[in-house]
């Protein structure tokens, strides 16, 4: 992988035949297609790392991720695009610990593959009997046809999904608000039902998994064969038939043709979108912030990731990733990693004291043990997904000549959709309509 910070006006270094926006999951999927297909491409990243919101760093001897904190290893394009052996994946438990109020915790799973979720399983209170039966039946009707035909067809709120499947007030309450809900950072389950039944069936079918080394190692993977020049941010365009002008921090650029592979908001001011548009890119965006404390060691055995099952308070997942990878930590110490719902007011000092105020009521005084170690506020983690946005959802053809998107908010928020939307914006400008006829989700 090269990285450049020259002036690209300098020299001929101004040309290109197609050059990708934003070097994320999206663009950079784009641009490898593109170049192993034959084509010229130039990657800018206005940013010093690669992968958007889905990197890791070294901080005082401690691999942090910010972002996300896994992948499902059942995504149909993560499947196509990455070498999963050379990732060296370390798959989480496929279970969850349900942190209620009182102290009471409670593990949830499947049995088959952490038999350690089994107890729990049988006996927790956040499922009634009869919440059980319909969970057996859900899971069969998930199985039974291909995993993206469960993003179509009619579609309601994913509440109104499973109280009309009858489960329980309480069921939605303290599991699946905690387990859905946290993924999506929806309290109320109004994220799309259709969406629901998609990552349930590609939680019973696969993993969700950790690069070893962090995430970051999926841009890294990406991007191992293409130009990327960071630090250069486009700050608009300029396109006609003839092709495209990319105004830059570093000086002007010319292309043939262009991919735009930046975050939904930055994506919808460089095509120029007007408010109104009946397929906006600009959808809204949900924020979280993640919070990262080291310990002289974990407070507990857990390598689960534990989720806030009540109604209230900040804290959304919690995961200790020196449970779960030893090696990121230096020594026997711990590391700790909580996510919060939005991005609350206040300094870093204040934001770990709402997070320890919370944690303490889960480990008493030797909650005080943790001491921050960073802090990653990101204002886009996903866009809204409610029931039926799917019907508006852009191409990849933009109003600009010769300007395309590659970005989630064309398919569903998250890896899937960053690498399928790579996918089939270079797609586009290749004319390979058998990707491009490809169903969402696939």
């Amino acid at each position: 992988m090269t990285s450049r910070t020259s002036d690209i006006g300098a020299g001929t270094a101004h040309t290109a035949e197609i050059v990708v926006v934003g070097a994320g999951l999206a663009g950079l999927c784009a641009a490898r297609t593109l170049q192993r297909a034959g084509r010229q491409v130039r990657v800018l990243e206005a940013s010093e790392h690669l992968g958007g919101r889905v990197w890791s760093r070294e901080v005082e001897g401690y691999t942090i991720d910010a972002g996300f904190l896994g992948m499902f290893t059942d995504y149909p394009a993560a499947r196509r695009q990455f070498d999963y052996s050379a990732l060296d994946l370390v798959v989480l438990k496929p279970s969850a610990v349900l942190r209620q109020a009182a102290g009471l915790a409670e593990v949830m799973g499947d049995p088959r593959r952490d038999p350690g979720a089994l107890p729990g399983d049988l006996t927790a209170g956040a499922l009634t009997a009869a919440d059980r039966l319909h969970a057996a039946r859900l899971a069969a009707e998930l199985l039974a046809g291909p995993a993206h035909a469960l993003l179509n067809g009619p579609d309601t709120s994913t509440r109104e999904f499973l109280l009309e499947r009858g489960f329980s007030e309480r069921s939605l309450e303290r599991f699946f608000t905690p387990f859905f809900g946290g993924l999506v950072i929806d309290r109320e389950l109004k994220t799309s039902a259709n969406l629901f039944r998609y990552y349930m069936r590609l939680l019973i079918t696969g993993d969700v998994a950790i690069p070893r080394r962090g995430m970051s190692e999926l841009p890294r993977q990406l991007a191992a064969e293409l130009d990327v020049q960071r630090s250069v941010r486009v700050q608009g365009l300029s396109s006609s038939g003839q092709g495209v002008t990319l105004h830059t921090t570093a000086g002007e650029l010319q292309a043939k043709q262009v991919i735009v592979a930046t975050d939904p908001p930055t994506a919808a001011r460089l095509l120029g979108e007007q408010p109104g548009d009946p397929r906006p890119v600009e959808r809204g965006s949900l924020s979280s912030t993640y919070l990262h404390f080291r310990a002289p060691q974990a407070l507990e055995p857990q390598p689960r990731l534990q989720l806030n099952a009540r109604p209230t308070g900040w804290l959304n997942q919690v995961l200790w990733l020196d449970q779960v990878f030893p090696g990121r930590v230096p020594g026997e110490r711990g590391l700790l990693i909580a996510s919060l719902w939005g991005i609350p007011e206040g300094d870093d000092a204040a934001l770990a004291d709402l997070a320890l105020a919370e944690l303490r009521e889960w480990y008493g005084d030797a909650a005080d043990t943790l001491d921050l170690l960073a802090v990653d506020r990101i204002p886009h983690v996903q866009y809204p997904q409610p029931a039926g946005y799917a019907a508006s959802l852009p191409g990849h053809s933009t109003a600009l000549p010769n300007v395309f998107l590659a970005s989630e908010v064309t398919s569903l928020s998250g890896i899937q959709g960053a690498l399928e939307s790579g996918e089939k914006a270079a797609a586009a400008i290749l004319g390979d309509l058998e990707v491009l006829s490809r169903p969402r989700g696939a």
